[in-house]
C-alpha cells in the first residue's frame, strides 16, 4: 500500500507541473521562430511589449524589427497576453501584399480586435467577408468613384483648405515668430471635408477657429460636439494595450464618458440621416438620377431606393437602418483621421527635409505658373511626377497606418511553416526597412507567379530600396521610353491602404484630400525649421500612429 502511495505521489508531483506549464505557459507553434525567454514566463512577450509602450509610447514596429533581426527571420511568432494563442508577425512586404491580394480564401479581415465591434458592430470594419458584407461593401464603394469625387467631393475639400490657409496666416500674425501647434487644425480640416463629402452639410469647424480668433470667444458648434465623439474612438482603443483589453472594453462600455458618447453619436446621425433624406425627397425626381448627388448620402440613399424599387419592396427607412448608422460612422472616423494624421506626418517630414520641400514647391510652381494658387480643376487634371511621388513616400515614412491583421480562415502556410486555422497574423503596413531574406522556393505558389508575372526583378536590390530610413521622393521616380520624367507607384512594394477585397475603400477620397491640402499648403507657405523641444518625432500608438507633436513655424510664400 505504501508501495502504491509512493507511485501515486512520484507520478502526481511529475504530472502536475505538467499540467501547469501546458495550461499557463505559451505553447509555440512548431517550426515559426520565436523569443526562447518568452516561451518560458507565463506572461509571454507581455512584458517588453508594455516597455516598449511606456518608453516610446508605441510597440508594434520596435518590437517586430528587434524581434525579426534577433531572430533573423521575415517571419516570427510571439506571445502577447497570458493565456492567449501565438500570434504571427510577418515582415515581408511582397509577401504581405501576397497574403491580402492573391490568398484571400486562406486569410480574412481579424475582426476580433474588439474595437470596432464595440462601437459600429454593424460596420463592414467589424465583420467577416460574406456575401452579405459584400453587398454592403459594394454601395459604398460606389461614393469612391473618380467621376463622383471629382464633380461632387473636390470642391468641397478645396473650399476647406483655403480656409485651413486663412486659419494659418492669422495664427502667424499672432504667433510673433513662434511655432504653432496644428493637430486640431488638420483635424478640423478633414473632419469639415468629410463630413459635408458625406451629408452634404458643414461643420464649420474651421470657420468657428477662424470666428474665435477674431473675437477671442470660443465658439460653440455642433461641430465640436462631432470633433469629440469621432476623438473618443482613439481613446476606447487604448484599452488594447492593457493587460485583459476585454475587460478594459467592458469597463470602458460602463463609464458615463461611454454613455456620453453613445448619446450625442446617436443625436448627431438622427438628425444629420433625417435630413439627408428630406434634401434627397425633395430634390430628386428620379430615384436614379445621379446628376443630383450632392454627397455621398445622396448616392446611398438613391442606390438603396432604387434597388428596393427594382425588387418591388418598399422604400426603406434608412435612417434606422443599423448597417447604414455604423458605415457612415467608419467613413467618417477612418476617413477622417488617417487623412488628418497622414497629413500631420506630412508637414513634420517637409520641416525636417527643406531641400525636398523647396523642390516640391518648385515643381507645384513650374506646374500651375501665375502667382496665384490653382483651380481645383487644374488640381485634379495636372500631371506633377514629384507631387505625386513627395505624397507616397510620406505615406511610407508617416506610417500612419501601423499595420494589417489577418486570420487564418484554414489551415494552410507561410514561407512553408503551418499557420493553424484561426491564427492571427500580423504585418506592418509600411516598409520603413529591409526584410530578412528568404529563399524563393519557401515562398507561396502565386507570390512566385507574382513575381515572374512582373519581370522577375527583386525589388530590394535595387536603388529605390536603399536608405530606407531617408526621406527620398526621387525613389519614386523614373525615365520613361521617351526621356520624360514619370511616377512609378510600382517601385516599392508597401501597403499603406491595405490591398485586395479587404483594402481601404476610402482610398482615392483620401488621395484625393491629400493632394489638395498638399498643394495649397506648399504653394501658400513655407514650413521653417522648428527648435528641437518643439520637434519631437515620437508616437502615440492608438488605432493609428499619431505625431505626439505637430508644432510649424510659417512663413508666406
Amino acid at each position: 500500500m505504501a508501495f502504491l502511495l509512493i507511485i501515486s505521489g512520484v507520478f502526481t508531483a511529475t504530472l502536475i507541473p505538467i499540467f501547469i506549464r501546458r495550461l499557463l505557459y505559451p505553447r509555440p507553434l512548431p517550426g515559426i521562430p520565436y523569443d526562447k525567454d518568452a516561451a518560458q514566463k507565463i506572461m509571454g512577450d507581455y512584458e517588453i511589449i508594455s516597455a516598449l509602450y511606456n518608453e516610446l509610447t508605441e510597440w508594434f514596429y520596435p518590437f517586430i524589427r528587434r524581434r525579426s533581426f534577433q531572430l533573423k527571420s521575415p517571419i516570427i511568432q510571439y506571445f502577447p497576453n497570458p493565456f492567449s494563442k501565438p500570434q504571427v508577425m510577418v515582415y515581408d512586404p511582397r509577401e504581405t501584399a501576397d497574403l491580402i491580394i492573391r490568398r484571400t480564401k486562406e486569410f480574412d479581415r481579424d475582426v476580433f480586435d474588439g474595437v470596432f465591434q464595440v462601437l459600429i458592430p454593424n460596420s463592414t470594419i467589424a465583420n467577416s467577408t460574406t456575401p452579405e458584407w459584400k453587398v454592403q461593401r459594394k454601395i459604398w464603394q460606389e461614393a469612391m468613384h473618380p467621376t463622383f469625387l471629382n464633380r461632387v467631393v473636390a470642391k468641397n475639400i478645396y473650399g476647406t483648405a483655403k480656409d485651413l490657409i486663412k486659419l494659418w496666416e492669422m495664427k502667424c500674425a499672432g504667433s510673433g515668430g513662434n511655432p504653432i501647434d496644428i493637430r486640431n487644425d488638420f483635424s478640423f480640416a478633414a473632419l469639415d471635408a468629410l463630413w459635408i463629402a458625406a451629408f452634404g452639410q458643414r461643420l464649420d469647424l474651421i470657420n468657428s477657429e477662424i470666428e474665435r480668433l477674431e473675437t477671442g470667444k470660443q465658439v460653440e458648434t455642433r461641430g465640436l460636439y462631432v470633433h469629440s465623439t469621432v476623438q473618443y474612438i482613439n481613446e476606447l482603443a487604448q484599452s488594447r494595450t492593457g493587460f485583459w483589453p476585454a475587460f478594459s472594453r467592458w469597463r470602458v462600455q460602463r463609464s458615463s464618458k461611454y454613455r456620453n458618447y453613445i448619446k450625442i453619436k446617436d443625436k448627431e446621425l438622427d438628425r444629420t440621416l433625417h435630413d439627408a433624406v428630406a434634401r434627397f425627397k425633395e430634390i430628386n425626381n428620379s430615384s436614379d438620377n445621379e446628376e443630383f448627388d450632392t454627397c455621398a448620402m445622396d448616392l446611398i440613399l438613391r442606390k438603396s431606393i432604387h434597388a428596393a424599387e427594382k425588387a418591388g419592396e418598399r422604400n426603406p427607412d434608412l435612417t434606422k437602418d443599423v448597417k447604414i448608422r455604423d458605415e457612415v460612422l467608419i467613413f467618417i472616423y477612418a476617413g477622417h483621421d488617417t487623412t488628418s494624421l497622414t497629413l500631420q506626418w506630412f508637414v513634420k517630414i517637409m520641416t525636417n527635409n527643406q531641400e525636398a520641400q523647396t523642390k516640391l514647391r518648385e515643381a507645384l510652381q513650374t506646374a500651375f505658373p501665375g502667382g496665384s494658387l490653382p483651380s481645383i480643376t487644374e488640381i485634379l487634371t495636372k500631371d506633377v511626377p514629384y507631387l505625386n511621388a513627395a505624397i507616397e513616400e510620406s505615406l511610407r515614412c508617416g506610417g500612419t497606418i501601423s499595420r494589417i491583421m489577418r486570420v487564418a480562415t484554414m489551415s494552410t502556410e507561410i514561407f512553408g511553416y503551418e499557420i493553424p486555422a484561426g491564427t492571427r497574423v500580423a504585418s506592418p503596413a509600411t516598409l520603413s526597412w529591409l526584410p530578412e531574406p528568404i529563399p524563393e522556393e519557401r515562398r507561396s505558389l502565386s507570390s512566385q507567379a507574382a513575381l515572374e508575372k512582373s519581370g522577375g526583378a527583386d525589388w530590394t536590390q535595387t536603388s529605390a530600396a536603399k536608405d530606407l530610413d531617408k526621406y527620398i521622393p526621387e525613389r519614386w521616380l523614373k525615365i520613361d521610353p521617351d526621356g520624360k520624367e514619370i511616377f512609378d507607384s510600382n517601385t516599392l512594394i508597401h501597403n499603406a491602404f491595405g490591398g485586395g477585397i479587404r483594402g481601404c475603400y476610402g482610398k482615392r477620397l483620401a488621395m484625393l484630400e491629400l493632394r489638395i491640402m498638399v498643394v495649397l499648403t506648399i504653394m501658400s507657405f513655407k514650413f521653417l525649421p522648428v527648435p528641437a523641444e518643439f520637434n519631437s518625432f515620437q508616437v502615440i500608438e492608438q488605432l493609428l500612429r499619431a505625431p505626439r507633436q505637430c508644432y510649424v513655424k510659417l512663413e508666406a510664400v
